[in-house]
Parts: structure tokens; C-alpha cells; sequence
């Protein structure tokens, strides 16, 4: 039977929650943000967008559910649900979607726009991947998996060196190995990592403080960590822009009694920060594209899809 994990099962819990509530039907954006637009309108329940080099088109996590019922041969009722994950590729401000590959999350772009890589879930433990632009031909990285569920792959500007989550024991692991699949390193504890496109050698990622989750950054030349955000309340989720000067990410520092969270940007060290979004959706996922538009998930109208924002100014 094949095994998900804590980030697999993430999509399941966000999907049910979203179709149990009745709330508005888009966004809010504050003041410093505008061209709010909802950039998929599938059934499916949508995570994790992800720009095209050119800006072109996005890549993003599908999760279909369908229910059934089977009757026993005593009669009795059950109810059954079948979970399909897939990556998804879109022109962006098209209708059309193009699905990639089955059995498959967290999809990044390749540098040089070749192809893409991402998690293969349907091995019993999953494993870091690579297919062409269209989906074709399916190349495991490495040899097997390197922890319990190798998930969130990113890739550094050369191409030369990988770097994903995976559980280990207890905890989500941030590693490293190169394009081959070889010199796996453990760096540090957390989740949802991104490198910073102007320094290969900066990441950020989230990790636990207590009982909330803060935005780190992590240089791996040095080894130094700081934590770039505060409070009592969830800040993650972050993303640098193109250049580097500026991480999106989300937190729910509106109420933090609530788990709905919303779209913040701030330089790149934690300084100036902006809120973008407001109300009561709940949003995650933020991507930038080339001309600084944000691309990020909300739950607005009951469904969890892919909208997009740009900020006002990034002075």
C-alpha cells in the first residue's frame, strides 16, 4: 500500500475543509495590492503554483477526490474515496490545462526551462523525479528514496545541486544532493524551502517555534541561521521575487485564533512589511513571477484554487 505522508495528506485536509465552508468568493486585497484575478477555476482542489522561467506558464498540485459506495456481500453500505494527485501545467491567463504527470506534487521548473522536477508518490515512499517540459519520460534522481516522503524539490541556477524536504524519524528534514542523485546532505530541520534566485548560496524555509511556524533563512556556506519573522502566530510559506530583494509568505497575525491565513511581503531582510490580502479566506503557496506578480492559493468561493496579485510598489 502506498504510503502519504504529512505533506501529501496536507492537500486532503485543506480540501475538506474548504468544501465544509461557506464564505466569500474571492480575495481581498488591501491597498497595496491590485489586478486581483483568479488565474484557475478547476474542481479540483489546487496547491503549490510555480512560474515558468519566462513567466509563461505555471505549473501547479491537483487533488481530485471521487467518492463511491460499494455494498458487501452482507449487504452493508461503504463509502470509499479515491484521492488522485497530478501536476498540472497552464499557459497563464488561459483557460486551457495541460496535466503533466500522475501521481506526482510539488513541481518545480528547471532553470533553463527543459523540464521540470518533482515528487513521485506512488513508490511505497516517494521520491524526488524529473520528466521533460511535457511530461515525458519519468527519471528518478536518485536511486531510491533518501527519507520516509522526499518531497519540495528546488534546483540551483548551474543545475548542479538539488535541494527537497523528506521525513526522517520524527521530523521534516531539509537535504541536499547533487543533479545525479549523489552526496546526500541533511542540513537542517523544516519544511517548504526556497532558494533565493540572486544567491544560490541563501535559502529560506519554515520552522517551528514553539507552537507557531516563523520564515528562517539559512546560508549554506557558512551554516548560519536567523529568523527573519516574529509573534505569537504562523508566518511561512516564503518566497523570494526574482531578484532576490523581496520574500513573500503568509501568516495569520490578523487573529491568530484563526487558521486562515494571508498574503504579506516584506525585503529580504524582514524589513518594510506590506499586507496584501484580508478577510476571511485562507491563503498559502506564494510564487513570484518575472514582472512581480504573486501567484498563490485561496480557498475563496469553497474551493481551494490559484489566484494572483501584484503588489502596489517594491521600492
Amino acid at each position: 500500500m502506498m504510503k502519504i505522508y504529512t505533506y501529501s495528506l496536507l492537500f486532503s485536509c485543506l480540501a475538506t475543509a474548504a468544501l465544509a465552508q461557506k464564505g466569500p468568493v474571492a480575495p481581498s486585497a488591501t491597498g497595496n495590492a491590485e489586478g486581483l484575478i483568479r488565474e484557475t477555476v478547476d474542481a479540483g482542489q489546487e496547491f503549490y503554483p510555480r512560474v515558468s522561467p519566462d513567466g509563461k506558464s505555471l505549473l501547479y498540485n491537483s487533488l481530485e477526490k471521487t467518492t463511491y459506495f460499494t455494498v458487501s456481500e452482507t449487504g452493508s453500505l461503504t463509502t470509499k474515496t479515491d484521492k488522485k494527485f497530478r501536476i498540472i501545467k497552464k499557459e497563464i491567463g488561459s483557460p486551457v490545462t495541460n496535466p503533466l504527470v500522475v501521481d506526482a506534487a510539488y513541481p518545480t521548473w528547471l532553470p533553463d526551462g527543459s523540464g521540470i522536477i518533482f515528487s513521485y508518490i506512488k513508490p511505497m515512499r516517494p521520491v524526488i523525479a524529473r520528466s521533460n517540459g511535457a511530461g515525458v519520460g519519468l527519471n528518478y534522481i536518485s536511486q531510491g528514496e533518501m527519507g520516509e516522503d522526499d518531497a519540495e524539490p528546488v534546483i540551483n541556477r548551474d543545475m548542479s545541486q538539488i535541494f527537497f524536504t523528506t521525513f526522517m524519524g520524527k521530523s521534516r528534514m531539509i537535504c541536499s544532493m547533487d543533479a545525479k542523485g549523489g552526496n546526500f546532505t541533511v542540513l537542517t530541520e523544516g519544511g517548504h524551502l526556497a532558494l533565493n534566485p540572486n544567491d544560490n548560496t541563501k535559502i529560506i524555509y519554515n520552522g517551528r517555534v514553539g507552537k507557531v511556524v516563523q520564515v528562517f533563512t539559512l546560508d549554506l556556506k557558512t551554516g548560519q541561521k536567523a529568523q527573519l519573522t516574529q509573534g505569537d502566530y504562523n508566518n511561512k510559506d516564503g518566497a523570494f521575487s526574482r531578484d532576490g530583494k523581496y520574500i513573500a509568505f503568509v501568516s495569520n497575525r490578523e487573529n491568530p485564533k484563526k487558521k486562515n491565513h494571508h498574503l504579506y511581503m516584506m525585503k529580504a531582510d524582514g524589513t518594510e512589511l506590506v499586507q496584501l490580502t484580508q478577510g476571511d479566506t485562507d491563503e498559502g503557496d506564494p510564487t513570484f513571477g518575472p514582472d512581480g506578480t504573486i501567484y498563490f492559493y485561496s480557498n475563496a468561493d469553497r474551493n481551494y484554487n490559484i489566484w494572483k496579485v501584484k503588489p502596489r510598489s517594491t521600492r
